[in-house]
């Protein structure tokens, strides 16, 4: 059975990567932490008790970015688009797209909304249009930018959406940034040569100054964002069940936020049944320590668990939900101190050396474009923007091994 502490692989694996890839959190930033996981698992149950426990200590806020907001019912409270205190020195909110479309994008909103409009969609239709998949979620991690730059609060916790809308939300900073970099500069120099002979002459409207500015502005705060999110401030923590399907939903998601540069700092396996749980569960607990098991040898991070409860858990009971799971530990602690990525000198050359577990050799692609390099995974793809050191070079050899891409540049 998995324990609450590191294991004995754990403290040696942390000690083999210390003297390279310590992490050194700034005590004066806020600390964020991100907890995903599937559907269904308990994330809210444990982002919620986490909250409560790191805010015996320290200032919390934590923010809903699931669309099936169920923060409120796990605190007992009636939580707002903005913060809202639940108790004494613990805030949470649940992000609202109507409200913040009406305070911060209302602009951008009337722009598309009209656009549809031209193209003869229905009023209503139009307006539903106008608001883009996603946009709750990148509204909640717009909160986090400015709460951070703010110092608002001394530690942000991220309730996400299910696994696979958060690695589509977190992956968006490097594609806006991409998009950003290629065309807005141009778009908006050749709009402003090109509109006042096009517009009487097409049934289109054209984005005035004004939008294209709010579009400017979020595209740099979403830069600014990734920052924070690859920062040392920021771990995610994800939440997984000892069950199959859910383990390898585990594996897909630890990969990916490898690949994309965001460090997981440690597992917590929730609903884990008790050993005496009787007769009829006899052949589940069997199951179970199998998975745990597993879990252990696969997962090179330290883990924590939670059993499987008799009773709902909300309102105060999260509280010996916390106690459980951090078993005396500060929720706060970087758990885990290994680096997604890190770059190694060899001679005149350099390694680019990038974490990718559970993933197979036959997935995995690669590209170089100028100063970018172009990593396929199965169906994630991640362009990274090259350091100077690396841009300038070209890549001679990529092996991979012990779940690692290690490419060589010369």
């Amino acid at each position: 059975m998995i324990k609450n502490r590191m294991s004995e692989a754990d403290m040696k694996m942390e000690k083999n990567i210390a003297d390279t890839n310590t992490i050194n959190a700034d005590p004066s930033l806020p600390r964020i932490i991100l907890f995903t996981g599937k559907g269904g698992v308990g994330k809210t149950t444990v982002a919620a008790a986490t909250a409560i426990k790191t805010s015996r200590e320290r200032k919390t806020l934590i923010i809903s970015t699931d669309p099936a907001h169920s923060l409120s019912d796990s605190f007992g409270v009636e939580l707002n688009p903005y913060p809202t205190e639940i108790k004494n020195n613990l805030f949470g909110m649940e992000v609202n797209v109507e409200y913040e479309l009406e305070k911060h994008w209302e602009t951008i909103k009337d722009y598309l909304t009209l656009f549809f409009q031209s193209q003869g969609i229905d009023d209503v239709v139009a307006e539903e249009l106008a608001i883009f998949p996603g946009f709750d979620e990148l509204a909640s991690l717009l909160h986090l930018l400015e709460f951070y730059r703010k110092r608002s609060y001394e530690v942000i916790i991220l309730d996400c959406a299910p696994t696979g809308e958060t690695l589509r939300l977190l992956s968006v900073p490097e594609i806006a940034k991409w998009y950003m970099n290629r065309f807005f500069g141009i778009e908006k120099k050749l709009l402003r040569i090109v509109r006042p002979i096009a517009e009487p002459l097409i049934d289109i409207p054209l984005p005035s100054e004004e939008v294209l500015d709010k579009i400017q502005d979020l595209y740099a705060r979403i830069g600014e964002l990734k920052e924070i999110l690859e920062s040392p401030q920021t771990t995610v923590r994800i939440v997984t069940n000892p069950e199959k399907m859910v383990i390898r939903e585990s594996e897909r998601a630890f990969t990916y936020l490898n690949l994309f540069g965001y460090r997981v700092d440690c597992l917590i396996i929730n609903k884990v049944l008790p050993e005496d749980s009787g007769d009829y569960f006899r052949k589940w607990v069997e199951i179970q320590r199998s998975y745990m098991k597993e879990i252990d040898e696969r997962f090179p991070v330290p883990k924590f668990t939670l059993t499987f409860k008799s009773e709902e858990v909300v309102g105060e009971k999260l509280i010996e939900i916390a106690d459980e799971i951090y078993n005396g530990a500060d929720p706060t602690s970087i758990f885990s101190f290994a680096k997604p990525m890190r770059i190694e000198k060899e001679g005149e050359d350099f390694r680019l050396i990038v974490k990718a577990p559970f993933v197979e050799k036959k997935d995995i692609k690669l590209l170089k474009r100028g100063e970018e390099l172009i990593i396929i995974a199965g169906q994630w793809k991640r362009i990274l923007y090259l350091p100077q050191s690396l841009a300038l070079r070209e890549p001679v050899s990529a092996k991979f091994m012990s779940g690692e891409l290690n490419i060589k540049f010369r």
